[in-house]
């Protein structure tokens, strides 16, 4: 969770002066105008008497340290300052606007809350004798982050099905997805063009391993929880290979290590957290046949339910896999009828189950009867929070089905609005349509230096698609968020996306902040006269060819052509308060200092810069500090003996 918010607050801090400064695309003094509450940045502007722009900057500046530093010190790694993380981005989510209105911050705030609770509870976390090593609340903590990545992979692949897109349905929707989907990678460009049967089948699998193999996140069994892991990470692992999801990769992974334990990451010195207590000899072999005969019925009947629903058989004509769904919406509609119930109360034992097993080990584990009640008490407080959020979180997760969803009772809806604006709990869901099935829609923007006889030049993002020659960039974990936003307008009408309008404003006037955004300035000495927005359908190109894209005008007129003279264009600026201001920040040295040392890198070196600086130091650490181990020997009869160590810590 360190690296991952080190990769957004470094992103949001690249981006900013374009996105927020007083001349950028939007304000952060207008911004806070339009806030219904006082957000902490608000307050720490008036405590030191700064620009609402200066106090985010030096919020994300202190925020990236911190989280570079946790990287490096495990003492920092505590409840306090993953607290003051989740407050920052909070803080800059409340007031930053359409800009992080996306899915992946919202799941990093609910992720950032459960670490809070995850993490120790102390100002450092010092390391402790083996003995205490054990903190009985992390059950419970670590279900919690279970549930969380349960609801957002299981509504990801249910929804695709409930939204009653048609290329989900006929599993052709990957066939569109690599070059509809907002930024591409390289390796889209190639997947794109694999054998439609693949595209169908792969479709087919998303569905099982991305929803199906949810039920296993609560299994009793480790075996059954690591399949999941593996699955779930090899999923994200090829998201990212062939889309530039930013973060949320990585944040997903980082959710599902929830499913592992110390000894699956190799620390098998210390007792595992999900250790068993080993059965005797005479009962080994009949427990041991019985597991494995679970094994092979779940996955015997995972196969078969994946053959079956999607009708997965050799088609001897074509020589190749057929993939077919067989079951219609009204048939989905009632599964999930009756599935989500069975899911809502399987995960309930399993809170349940380990809400008692986490308060019996903390009564009997301690010796002394003041640690027996301490530490009770604090497992049994921990376990009524994680109901208390369970049951909230239900209401969210029972969207996907909104009968199971008017079942529940009535007294979550309150608590549910009373703390949905702290976003601790959310309703996930990506990609529920197919967008760019005729070809992706793309937005070109061209300006001229002359309104009688105009020679219109391009304007060059960093990453969305423009030039036809431009390779598909990989830019994860930084989040262009400019160039999603081109994304998401190009699938709307410009009357509905006013930042575009602001956007375009500050091109018309060369506003440096703003241009730091885009890779190519076409004016860069004397500003255009006049803009003009034109709606292109992008598609991939046919392997071999010198070009990745090709392209067809759609719309020379998306956006009519403005200038400066443009009197109903002005009006609209005057009346949103976004004339340029002339007026100068308020000095500070150091941030002026950072600012210009982030001016000579890109979005993706500066999102990776603290992270590796940090990951550099780690290394240096361990090369300069670690201590050569010399084994005890045993002198014995002239012979040097090493002792093996006793399996049996308590020999």
């Amino acid at each position: 969770m360190s690296i991952v918010y080190s990769f957004a607050f470094a992103s949001l801090y690249w981006q900013q002066p374009g996105l927020y400064s007083d001349n950028g695309i939007l304000p952060l003094r207008l911004q806070i105008q339009q806030q219904n509450k006082t957000p902490l940045i608000v307050k720490l502007a008036r405590l030191f008497n700064w620009a609402p722009y200066r106090t985010m900057e030096f919020v994300l500046l202190i925020s990236i340290l911190l989280g570079s530093l946790m990287i490096i010190f495990k003492c920092l790694r505590t409840s306090l300052t993953f607290a003051t993380l989740w407050l920052s981005y909070y803080s800059c989510f409340q007031i930053a606007g359409q800009f992080l209105y996306f899915q992946w911050d919202t799941l990093l705030l609910e992720a950032g809350f459960l670490t809070i609770l995850v993490a120790p509870m102390r100002v450092l976390y010092l390391k402790r004798k083996q003995t205490e090593d054990f903190i009985y609340q992390d059950r419970i903590t670590l279900w919690l982050i279970r549930w969380l990545a349960f609801r957002l992979l299981f509504a990801s692949g249910i929804v695709k099905l409930t939204g009653g897109d048609e290329t989900w349905w006929s599993l052709t929707a990957t066939t569109y997805h690599y070059q509809s989907q907002c930024i591409p990678t390289s390796l889209a460009y190639y997947a794109h063009h694999v054998p439609a049967w693949l595209h169908k089948l792969s479709t087919a699998l998303v569905y099982m391993f991305m929803s199906g193999t949810g039920i296993l996140f609560f299994s009793p069994f480790r075996k059954h929880r690591i399949v999941a892991f593996v699955i779930q990470t090899s999923l994200q692992l090829l998201i990212a290979l062939t889309g530039n999801y930013n973060f949320f990769n990585m944040l997903t992974v980082v959710l599902c290590l929830g499913l592992i334990d110390d000894q699956f990451l190799g620390y098998s010195q210390w007792e595992s957290v999900d250790e068993q207590p080993k059965p005797k000899k005479s009962f080994s072999k009949i427990f041991t046949f019985c597991r494995r005969l679970i094994h092979l019925i779940l996955f015997t009947t995972f196969i078969y339910l994946t053959i079956r629903w999607f009708d997965i058989h050799w088609n001897n004509e074509q020589e190749i896999l057929s993939t077919r769904i067989t079951f219609n919406q009204a048939q989905l509609d009632r599964f999930l009828r009756r599935f989500l119930p069975i899911c809502l109360f399987v995960a309930w034992c399993s809170l349940v189950f380990t809400i008692g097993r986490s308060v019996f080990i903390a009564i009997c584990r301690p010796k002394k009867i003041y640690g027996k009640i301490f530490h009770s008490t604090v497992t049994i407080s921990y376990g009524i929070l994680a109901l208390s959020l369970f049951f909230v979180s239900m209401f969210q997760f029972a969207v996907i089905e909104r009968k199971t969803q008017n079942a529940l009772p009535d007294v979550l809806k309150p608590w549910h609005d009373k703390f949905q604006d702290y976003h601790i709990f959310n309703a996930y869901g990506l990609f529920r349509s197919m967008t760019g099935v005729d070809g992706r829609p793309e937005l070109i923007i061209e300006g001229a230096t002359s309104i009688k006889n105009p020679k219109w030049k391009e304007y060059e993002f960093f990453y969305k698609p423009g030039s036809l020659s431009t390779v598909p960039p990989f830019v994860a974990p930084h989040q262009p968020r400019l160039d999603w936003q081109m994304w998401f307008a190009a699938l709307s009408n410009y009357k509905h996306e006013p930042w575009l309008a602001f956007f375009l404003y500050r091109l018309l006037t060369n506003q440096a902040e703003v241009l730091r955004l885009i890779q190519t300035n076409p004016f860069p000495t004397i500003p255009p006269k006049q803009i003009r927005v034109l709606l292109y359908r992008y598609n991939f190109t046919t392997p071999p060819s010198k070009d990745y894209w090709k392209r067809e005008l759609v719309n020379n007129e998306w956006f009519p052509i403005i200038s400066l003279e443009s009197q109903w264009f002005m009006s609209y600026i005057q009346q949103q308060n976004m004339v340029q201001i002339t007026k100068p920040l308020p000095t500070s040295i150091l941030l002026d200092i950072i600012r210009s040392i982030s001016n000579f890198m890109n979005g993706t070196m500066f999102t990776w810069f603290p992270a590796i600086i940090a990951f550099v130091f780690v290394i240096l650490r361990k090369v300069l500090c670690t201590k050569p181990h010399t084994p005890l020997l045993i002198n014995k009869d002239d012979e040097w003996y090493q002792p093996v160590p006793l399996k049996d810590k308590n020999n």
